[in-house]
């Protein structure tokens, strides 16, 4: 995210390379989205579809995918993790963990940005 706007470029970082666990009766992959490596919650699920289709192409026998949180979204092809803690409305959040341009990421507790402090904030 720049401000509030998500990035069209993504990356995947770390777990490039998961060829060596192709095949194996142990291979069951839960990504923890507790805001996870894309810092991230479930919004649209853009980026949740991306990394699927990376983790894939290794034929895992099951994939679960779990967040804190969902945002709550009219759009009917917004991914849906399988577990979740709560779901809130298509607001901007920060706190724990979650940040506005590098801000607020360390606060105890989660909270809607305003506009006022968009406008501070942005870069």
């Amino acid at each position: 995210f720049q401000n509030d706007q998500s990035m069209q470029d993504m990356q995947i970082m770390g777990g490039d390379d998961l060829s060596k666990l192709t095949g194996k009766l142990s291979f069951f992959v839960l990504l923890t989205l507790f805001f996870m490596f894309c810092k991230d919650i479930v919004g649209t699920g853009r980026t949740m579809k991306v990394l699927l289709n990376n983790i894939e192409k290794y034929k895992p026998k099951m994939i679960k995918v779990a967040s804190l949180l969902v945002k709550r979204t009219s759009r009917p092809d917004g991914y849906r993790p399988d577990y979740y803690g709560f779901e809130i409305p298509d607001l901007f959040v920060v706190g724990y963990a979650l940040d506005y341009n590098e801000h607020f990421r360390d606060l105890n507790h989660i909270c809607v940005i305003n506009d006022h402090g968009k406008a501070k904030y942005r870069v």
